[in-house]
């Protein structure tokens, strides 16, 4: 009898750890960070407060992210909506604050919250940068929101190593599509030749904007036309010259109404130096 009553005693204890189950190890169960986001496809369109960090205050690394900022809108054909960022009323005013980590085809890129408070409005942006390569096209901005009396967004949509950046303007803006690819953003396109003129006609009848140019593999490359706007020179220029897979190579010529003004050397991507013909 003794017996029986601890092996009934024995089989009651088996049952009560039974039912304690361990944690899932399903790998489709999706994990969310705070500081990083690792999904594969996702929205990029609001602000996670709970992930702005501190405020960037050395001033090296303030020069360093106003020239990344400058860089991602002067890849862009049109004039960016926020074109006199940088003017010095608005650029004492810039804010920079650390952000939370994006995970785009298979590349972790650290990302940036930028910040401007006017009298009559406030800025906010996202801008993702890869600090592992110093080559052009590191940076992308993925988020803009100005609240005025006019309002305006950019924002973004994650797929796989794909960006969609669209825009909610009071004027229509062109949506534009990258490819993080090597850890860099690089155009990316659905056709195999690109020749497109747009915008207001300027004098003489020729158009604001062009792009012209083949793509192999969806990226530029070969010579390419690009009529755009140029953030260093603070209007419409003409740059020419060869991508191999995305990346700008050799010598590409700056046309500031008329000749070349300006010759900038690319090696894979790497700016060389800058001569004047």
């Amino acid at each position: 009898m003794k017996y029986i009553f601890c092996l009934l005693f024995l089989i009651q204890i088996k049952n009560c750890k039974s039912e304690t189950l361990p944690p899932s190890n399903d790998a489709s169960t999706e994990i969310v960070k705070a500081d990083k986001i690792v999904s594969q496809n996702y929205m990029i369109n609001s602000i996670d407060q709970k992930s702005v960090g501190e405020k960037i205050q050395e001033q090296e690394k303030i020069k360093l992210l106003n020239t990344l900022l400058k860089s991602s809108f002067d890849r862009e054909i049109e004039r960016p909506y926020m074109w006199d960022i940088f003017v010095s009323s608005n650029s004492e005013l810039l804010q920079y604050h650390h952000y939370k980590d994006f995970l785009i085809g298979g590349t972790t890129f650290k990302s940036y919250y930028i910040k401007i408070n006017y009298e009559d409005a406030n800025y906010q942006a996202i801008l993702l940068i890869n600090e592992n390569l110093t080559t052009e096209y590191n940076t992308l901005l993925v988020y803009e929101e100005l609240n005025s009396e006019e309002k305006y967004q950019r924002y973004a949509q994650v797929n796989g190593d794909k960006i969609q950046i669209m825009f909610k303007s009071p004027s229509p803006m062109q949506k534009l599509v990258f490819q993080a690819k090597d850890g860099l953003f690089l155009d990316y396109f659905d056709t195999n030749e690109i020749s497109k003129k747009w915008g207001k006609k300027e004098k003489n009848d020729v158009s604001e904007y062009e792009l012209k140019g083949k793509t192999n593999n969806h990226l530029k490359n070969g010579y390419w036309i690009e009529k755009k706007y140029s953030m260093e020179y603070s209007k419409n220029i003409i740059e020419d010259g060869t991508y191999i897979n995305g990346n700008k190579t050799g010598d590409w010529n700056y046309s500031v109404d008329g000749p070349v003004d300006m010759i900038k050397t690319f090696d894979n991507g790497k700016y060389v130096k800058t001569s004047h013909p």
